[in-house]
């Protein structure tokens, strides 16, 4: 049995700033241009020292074939080191699945990391961010999270700094959006990608209100007009700004004050899950 003291590590959601599509390669992905922002709102993953490996999980059930991304994120740890880790790993699911605002990448991050830490570190952070984006394109950002630009598939990153306060209210609505019709939606042509969006490191509040928005509202608000509405709604509830996150279907509004955003959260709570939360920096 592996010696260390059981430990949690909270695997922080995202919602997408800002989501423009640059092109699609010839791989079939496609470039983006994105700002993921980090929320102090997760799942939880504990480990504890066991006898063998395992694996289980508690709160929101969903059915995922045992196709379970820590389960890969173990396999990708064990076959990169050589360290199969006798542990006991438990997740705590408090994200919906398919919710747009990455509750499964960031199980998968952080499952990398807890076992990186009870190994004594053995992988370095660049080699960490290689194996996430094995786990999927998002998922090298919950490495290190916090306010990063991204780029490509959304892997090649670069840190930011907040230069603007809020409350997030996440609105999660019971509807799947999928992410492959959506870029089928959109129909972007096998072209050169258009340029990046440009702007400082410190990112302003104006910044993020006149320039910032998310290409794949278009059709997804189309496909599906109540998540458009919600949106809508949440700006006349006060939100300096709405988004939807990645291609969904979470929408969310920024309020300048706590109140602001409870008073929001009370209009849908009864119809959607919701979450008050605050951007980590």
């Amino acid at each position: 049995m592996t010696s260390f003291e059981p430990f949690t590590i909270p695997a922080h959601t995202k919602v997408n700033l800002c989501l423009r599509i640059l092109g699609k390669r010839e791989d079939g992905y496609h470039e983006l241009d994105t700002v993921f922002q980090e929320l102090d709102w997760g799942d939880l993953l504990h480990f504890e020292p066991a006898e063998q490996f395992s694996f289980g999980m508690t709160g929101l059930s969903f059915e995922d074939g045992g196709n379970n991304i820590c389960l890969h994120a173990e396999k990708l740890f064990r076959d990169a080191t050589g360290i199969a880790l006798p542990v006991k790993i438990s997740l705590e699911k408090k994200v919906p699945p398919g919710s747009g605002i990455g509750g499964g990448s960031a199980d998968g991050a952080a499952v990398l990391k807890g076992l990186n830490q009870i190994a004594g570190f053995p992988l370095s952070t660049d080699r960490l961010l290689e194996l996430a984006l094995e786990l999927g394109a998002d998922v090298p950002f919950f490495i290190e999270g916090g306010l990063q630009h991204g780029l490509g598939v959304g892997e090649k990153l670069e840190k930011l700094e907040l230069g603007f306060k809020g409350f997030i209210l996440l609105i999660i609505p019971p509807i799947h959006v999928s992410t492959k019709q959506a870029f089928e939606a959109l129909k972007i042509p096998l072209t050169p990608p258009k340029a990046p969006f440009t702007f400082g490191r410190l990112l302003e509040k104006a910044t993020l209100v006149r320039f910032f928005d998310n290409e794949f509202e278009s059709v997804v608000f189309h496909i599906h007009p109540e998540i458009g509405a919600l949106k809508s709604e949440l700006l006349t509830q006060g939100a300096y700004f709405a988004s939807l996150s990645g291609s969904g279907s979470t929408v969310y509004g920024i309020f300048d004050s706590l109140d602001q955003a409870r008073a929001a959260q009370s209009f849908f709570i009864n119809r959607y899950h919701t979450q008050i939360t605050l951007p980590v920096i």
